[in-house]
């Protein structure tokens, strides 16, 4: 294994633990990281005045630095979701999530956040969870290349029911969470398929918990919205990606 620096190793660590969406103290990150508290709280300083985080009190979160960067990533996925996302979002008065995997997390890619409610659900561009996790993270996982759901099913050999869990997600071609990942909030998300079939994102919905009735009810406008992004992405692609 090549020789790592393991002062940007511990930074990195830090911002990977940032950016699941929970904001933190010194002494959380040292704690969940296993790292010295006067290590982390150096690292945060360094972070913070490069914009990599941003401090609000005693916590800290993703800064303005990484969400700019995590904005570059995947420019012709984000631009072929884009006006789809919003045109649904507009339509539904729901909020709708683009996820990418990126080893075994999901990532927040881009969103389209509705405004036709008060309460409305967003996420944190950049942020990411397990691909195990919530219904954006299973909608990827369950169309993903075999080997690739392999590492992440084994990583988790304490939750042995994500296997049927995932069973269900192909058969119903959906998957659907609520309280997983924000507590309130319930999702229902559909893979974007390539042409082989295989998951190169996945778009959700979120809810709060007052508007969860019926949510299954948009999984065809879903469907429609992924389909029209995959044949945005590659104009040359058939028609029939979900047959």
């Amino acid at each position: 294994m090549a020789e790592i620096a393991q002062t940007a190793d511990h930074a990195l660590r830090i911002l990977e633990e940032l950016g699941r969406g929970q904001a933190l103290t010194p002494s959380q990150l040292a704690e969940r990281l296993g790292l010295n508290r006067t290590v982390v709280h150096r690292l945060l300083v360094t972070l913070n005045a490069r914009g990599f985080v941003l401090r609000q009190g005693s916590v800290y979160r993703p800064g303005a630095t990484l969400i700019r960067l995590a904005s570059v990533l995947e420019p012709d996925l984000r631009a072929a979701a884009a006006p789809v996302m919003a045109q649904v979002a507009e339509e539904t008065g729901e909020s709708l999530v683009l996820h990418v995997a990126d080893g075994m997390d999901a990532v927040v890619l881009d969103q389209a956040v509705a405004s036709r409610h008060v309460l409305q659900v967003s996420h944190q561009i950049g942020s990411r969870h397990s691909l195990a996790s919530g219904a954006s993270g299973r909608a990827l996982l369950a169309f993903l290349p075999p080997a690739a759901i392999r590492r992440v099913t084994e990583s988790l050999d304490h939750e042995p029911s994500l296997g049927r869990k995932l069973d269900a997600v192909r058969q119903m071609r959906y998957a659907v969470s609520h309280d997983e990942l924000q507590t309130g909030v319930h999702g229902v998300a559909v893979p974007v398929l390539d042409a082989a079939g295989t998951a190169i994102a996945s778009l959700a919905m979120l809810v709060p918990d007052g508007r969860a009735r019926g949510l299954e009810d948009h999984v065809d406008a879903l469907w429609e919205a992924s389909e029209q992004i995959t044949r945005a992405a590659d104009p040359f692609r058939s028609e029939n990606v979900s047959a």
